[in-house]
């Protein structure tokens, strides 16, 4: 079977703009989806994170959740 999917809030706006990147996307006649936008876009973020705050090291899987709630 596939991976363990999660649900994580977002604001709005961002998912609407997510949203029509993907379609801009698919427009030119590529296949694409949300998922693949949301993985590339967690992978990237990872490797900016991992370079800043990690000596460039992979970042390991942490399976502990996270506290609920949100800053800012």
């Amino acid at each position: 079977m596939g991976e363990k999917q999660t649900a994580t809030n977002i604001d709005s706006d961002l998912h609407a703009r997510a949203r029509a990147a993907v379609r801009l996307v698919k427009a030119s006649g590529q296949r694409y989806t949300l998922a693949q936008f949301l993985r590339e876009a967690i992978t990237a973020q990872l490797r900016v994170i991992a370079d800043d705050y990690n000596q460039g090291r992979p970042i390991a899987p942490d399976i502990d959740p996270l506290p609920p709630g949100r800053v800012g």
